[in-house]
């Protein structure tokens, strides 16, 4: 597939995300308006991606930068919904943005090479969280109101999407040819994947009545 109507293809997908979201405003939790900011910034960070690939032979600086940048946002999101585990899973954002710090300066260089260290760590930490989300989920709410009051399908994007990044790092050094771009399409559908599930569970999202 051709890899700028992959990237069109998923600005467009974001874009829609942020005008469905725009227009539910009314019905959003603090998570889901967390999560809303997070389609903003991930939309200006596609649109720099491609432009510094394009301009400069070079969008390493913004890996850098931008994945811890959207991890903060999607565990300041998802921390809303968690209750007095809250500071848990805030407590993970100063360990990535250190480590972040750490590997920039002295073993990743964000002029020179791609992040996958923090890119793995961040995979590893959303992997965890989400799914120590879903599993509060069910213990206190029922389906109902798991898929309408809370961030289910957007978890579940997350979910893929955190899956998809750590085992395409994990083998596509060790491929060739058609296989890296196998590997390449699988991490696009996944994205699309993943940036779908915010309209989703921003269409069917219900305020949350009040106890």
């Amino acid at each position: 597939m051709d890899l700028t109507i992959a990237t069109y293809i998923k600005l467009a997908i974001i874009g829609l995300g942020i005008l469905v979201g725009f227009s539910r405003q009314s019905s959003f939790s603090e998570a889901n308006r967390l999560f809303w900011l997070f389609l903003l910034v991930a939309f200006a960070g596609e649109i720099l991606e491609s432009l510094m690939s394009k301009y400069f032979r070079n969008n390493f600086p913004l890996y850098h930068v931008f994945r811890p940048l959207y991890f903060i946002l999607l565990t300041l999101a998802l921390s809303e919904e968690m209750g007095r585990f809250k500071k848990l899973f805030q407590l993970t954002i100063p360990i990535v943005v250190i480590a972040a710090l750490l590997n920039g300066l002295f073993f990743q260089s964000p002029i020179k090479e791609l992040n996958t260290v923090i890119i793995t760590l961040i995979s590893i930490f959303l992997v965890l969280q989400v799914l120590f989300y879903i599993a509060i989920l069910f213990e206190h709410y029922s389906w109902h109101e798991t898929i309408y009051f809370h961030s289910f399908f957007i978890c579940l994007g997350i979910l893929i999407n955190s899956i998809s990044s750590f085992l395409t790092l994990g083998v596509y050094n060790f491929l060739e040819g058609d296989g890296q771009n196998s590997i390449i399409l699988f991490l696009i559908i996944s994205e699309w994947i993943f940036y779908s599930s915010f309209i989703l569970n921003f269409v069917i999202q219900k305020k949350k009545p009040l106890q």
